[in-house]
């Protein structure tokens, strides 16, 4: 089992190593191109792609940077949390193509750094982690403003869902960033309630920004996403302040 590791930037907000599964043989891009939601055939040395698997019903495993390393091979970039997660799912679809999936983080060497957590969050790119793995569709974490799905490329793993939800306008949870008054950071996956009690959606991620200051990335409903005091996990109702992303969220067909 991978283990996640941290290491820390000159500001001191951690950063977490990033993992990475190599897949090599002839079928390789085909085999992807039939599984995840963006467009395997834009992939190439110099192009990097994101993207996701999910289940068939829609639900996310886990999040990936695609890259073409100097073999031809695909290395896909992922959270070191759900490595496991990840190699099983892709190897339960791979029987029957030629690809060979492997764990290659103890040898492969990126020459790109990774964001810090604060740096993503305010990017507002949530991670899937082992705690959120199948509990959020991709746009509910926003990821159709930020290019990871391409809705033209044909069918795939889970497409069926995460089409309907993109041209009926059936997605009623998105992700917000919010600041906590509060020292006590959020575990990812923990549920969020209005001051009514009512449960009102969930933490996709979430760092301490400043003393007293928590910054969260938060999938909402959209009846209650205006909430300006929430109780999250075990935590006292605490204030909210909502902040911007950096993107624009696209509405509603």
């Amino acid at each position: 089992m991978t283990q996640q590791t941290y290491s820390r930037n000159e500001s001191g907000s951690s950063t977490a190593v990033r993992s990475y599964i190599k897949l090599s043989g002839p079928d390789s891009s085909a085999f992807l191109q039939g599984q995840v939601t963006c467009d395997m055939n834009s992939l190439s040395p110099s192009n990097s792609v994101d993207g996701a698997h999910c289940t068939p019903k829609g639900r996310m495993v886990f999040l990936f940077t695609a890259h073409s390393d100097a073999e031809g091979d695909i290395i896909l970039e992922v959270h070191p949390s759900v490595m496991d997660s990840a190699l099983a799912s892709l190897k339960k679809y791979a029987v029957f193509f030629k690809t060979e999936i492997t764990d290659v983080s103890d040898s492969y060497l990126s020459s790109l750094t990774p964001l810090s957590d604060l740096e993503r969050l305010r990017a507002g790119r949530a991670e899937v982690v082992a705690e959120t793995v199948e509990m959020f569709i991709p746009q509910m974490l926003n990821l159709d403003a930020l290019g990871y799905i391409n809705f033209k490329k044909g069918c795939y793993t889970g497409q069926e869902i995460v089409a309907r939800a993109h041209y009926r306008g059936a997605v009623k949870r998105r992700m917000h960033h919010l600041a906590l008054a509060t020292d006590l950071v959020p575990s990812p996956g923990d549920e969020i309630k209005n001051s009514d009690g009512k449960s009102i959606g969930n933490i996709a991620s979430a760092v301490r920004a400043d003393d007293g200051k928590v910054e969260i990335l938060a999938v909402l409903n959209d009846k209650y996403s205006d909430a300006t005091e929430m109780q999250i996990g075990g935590q006292a109702l605490t204030a909210v302040t909502h902040l911007p992303l950096p993107y624009e969220i696209p509405a509603s067909l």
